[in-house]
This record gives C-alpha cells, structure tokens and sequence, in this order.
C-alpha cells in the first residue's frame, strides 16, 4: 500500500509543481520501430528532467536527415546509414532551443539500420543534459 502511495505521489509531484508540458513529435519519414525508440528516449530524457510529455504546451520537434547511405555488396549485404538527427523547440516561428545528434546506424536493411542508429541516442549523456538544461531554463 505504501509503494501504490509512494509511486502516486512521484507521478503527481511534476503536475503539482507546475511542470512545463511538451508534445513530441516525429518525422513520420523514420521507420516505425525507430520512432518508438526515439519516443521512448526522448521521453525519459524529458521526464528525467522533470518536463511533462503529453498534449498543448510547446512542441519538440525532431528532424532527421540522412546524410550519407552505403550497402555492403554480397549476398548479406548490410545498409549503413549517417543521419543527423536535429531536435529543436520552437515559439512563434522562432528557434528557442536546439541540438543536433549526428547518428550512425548499420543493419540488414535500412529500417534495422535506423532502429540501430535511434538506439544511440543516450538520455544521460552529457549532450542530452546541457540540450535538457537549455530547454528548460528558455521555457
């Protein structure tokens, strides 16, 4: 009972303190399981900083661009993917806040090369952090 009580609490605390909320939106260029990942990271990365991710408030926006492709040749020919993945947030058409992960990926085929490429980004890396920190100190 304590636990159910405990966790209730650390799930309200962000709404009561008056967390900034921010939706997440991804390109729907990048492949399904990839996006889910990149959902999935940035969302610890924001909650982790106490930001809210959900519905109205501003919007995290991420762009991903692929910068170089190459297939190995032969019969298992793998796909090796360089994206740069910017996420940036933005206010009345300006840029507030932005980042740009540059990203490497290699898999059997591209799909798998980005889902690798998504698994890169790290929500407690320093790069992450000082993105983090930005955010929240122009919110």
């Amino acid at each position: 009972m304590f636990k159910k009580m405990l966790l209730l609490a650390a799930m309200l605390l962000p709404m009561t303190l008056g967390a900034q909320t921010l939706s997440l939106k991804v390109p729907d260029s990048v492949p399904e399981a990839a996006r889910e990942v990149l959902v999935q990271r940035f969302t610890q990365m924001l909650q982790g900083a106490g930001l809210s991710v959900g519905e109205g408030g501003e919007t995290l926006f991420l762009e991903a661009t692929v910068t170089d492709r190459m297939e190995t040749p032969g019969s298992s020919s793998q796909t090796a993917l360089s994206i740069d993945l910017r996420a940036f947030v933005s206010r009345d058409g300006n840029v507030l806040v932005e980042n740009t992960w540059p990203l490497k990926g290699v898999g059997a085929d591209e799909a798998d090369a980005w889902l690798r490429a998504a698994k890169q980004i790290l929500p407690r890396s320093k790069a992450a952090q000082a993105f983090l920190e930005d955010v929240k100190s122009k919110l």
